[in-house]
């Protein structure tokens, strides 16, 4: 009789591991990040407009991603992603034709082997989220910078970094144009419709190659 209630306990506490587990690995919903430029010094031709709006929406199910990057001058660029699959679909729209475009894993892989990151002590709620402190280096920097992240999210939902155990909340970017920041505007919990992570049905899927011939064959 005790053998049997020993076996149910030890059943019901895997369970609620596997339970846990599954909560803490996986996210839905969306998270506004907003952009602002920083530092424009590494390329003096480019131009700091303090009236554009740069934002990044990143709306997650589970392993599926779309990640919308809107520029208030540009207009807005949208990409999906499928992580447990390790797939990436670049759409846009020219000359009101859509392309879904097939991306391989160099064309969407974001190198942050350049970025390191030393923990420090302090905590902050950015976005909604608590968030530990943590300084960033780059060799492109002169000066070390305090970005913030969050393991109430995984990092996975927004791979810039490896060397993180969650999400970032403030970080920066380093461009060939200048210095960007990224800070977590608001986050929210919630099951986003299949339908938003789907291709359009008008949308040419193409390979970047087919895409670049048929802009070339175009002008």
């Amino acid at each position: 009789m005790i053998q049997k209630h020993f076996l149910v306990f030890l059943l019901l506490s895997l369970f609620c591991q596997n339970t846990i587990g599954q909560k803490t690995n996986s996210f839905s919903g969306e998270l506004i990040y907003k952009i602002t430029k920083v530092d424009a010094s590494m390329n003096p031709l480019s131009s700091n407009d303090e009236n554009s709006e740069n934002k990044v929406i990143i709306y997650a199910k589970d392993s599926l991603l779309k990640i919308v990057n809107f520029d208030s001058q540009n207009g807005y660029q949208e990409c999906l992603k499928h992580m447990t699959r390790g797939k990436s679909i670049l759409l846009l729209e020219i000359d009101d034709k859509g392309f879904a475009i097939r991306m391989n894993n160099e064309q969407s892989m974001n190198n942050d082997s350049l970025y390191s990151f030393k923990r420090k002590c302090g905590i902050k709620k950015i976005g909604g989220l608590k968030s530990k402190k943590t300084i960033m280096n780059h060799p492109l920097l002169a000066n070390e910078l305090i970005c913030f992240y969050s393991k109430n999210i995984p990092s996975r939902y927004l791979n810039n970094f490896s060397g993180l155990s969650g999400i970032p909340t403030l970080y920066y970017i380093v461009n060939d144009d200048g210095l960007y920041r990224y800070i977590l505007e608001s986050h929210r919990s919630y099951d986003p419709p299949l339908s938003m992570f789907m291709i359009p049905e008008d949308y040419e899927i193409v390979t970047m190659d087919e895409f670049i011939d048929k802009v070339n064959s175009d002008n």
